[in-house]
């Protein structure tokens, strides 16, 4: 597969079967001190949830698929309000299959949720990830996207 084979475009209801198949690759990156099974279920949750909000405005399922591999990943967004009151588009998920990596299929589908951003009048992506998502972080800091905030956690007993 060529980057050039790759096309991204928005999931329709045909594509939800894939695109919850790869759910489980949203867990890269988690703690390990979370529990596995409370992670591949919120994972689990937050597709269906892409899914079910596809085809509402203020949401957005991209799909990449391959000619000869057929889905190979895809990538969740919404609208919504930044605590600090800006408008802004929230990349909830961003999954590729584990052999369709490094390739450029997630740069492609950051690429197409930024433009459905910028259609929407919204000046800013805004994203959550791993820690130990090592992969994923140095996608997005060459992609331009800097860190925001930091979560600390700390186990008390």
């Amino acid at each position: 597969m060529t980057t050039q084979d790759v096309q991204v475009r928005p999931a329709v209801t045909a594509d939800h079967a894939a695109v919850r198949a790869l759910a489980g690759e949203l867990t890269s990156g988690v703690s390990t001190w979370r529990p596995a099974d409370g992670v591949a279920a919120a994972a689990a949750s937050w597709v269906a949830d892409a899914c079910r909000a596809a085809d509402d405005d203020d949401h957005v399922l991209l799909v990449a698929c391959d000619p000869d591999d057929g889905l190979v990943g895809f990538a969740g967004a919404s609208a919504r309000r930044h605590f600090s009151g800006e408008q802004e588009a929230y990349l909830g998920e961003l999954v590729v299959a584990p052999a369709d990596r490094r390739r450029g299929v997630a740069s492609r589908l950051v690429a197409g949720v930024e433009a459905w951003a910028r259609s929407r009048g919204l000046h800013r992506v805004t994203l959550d990830t791993g820690t130990a998502n090592t992969a994923a972080r140095e996608l997005y800091e060459r992609l331009g996207y800097n860190a925001e905030q930091v979560t600390l956690t700390r186990a008390i007993g």
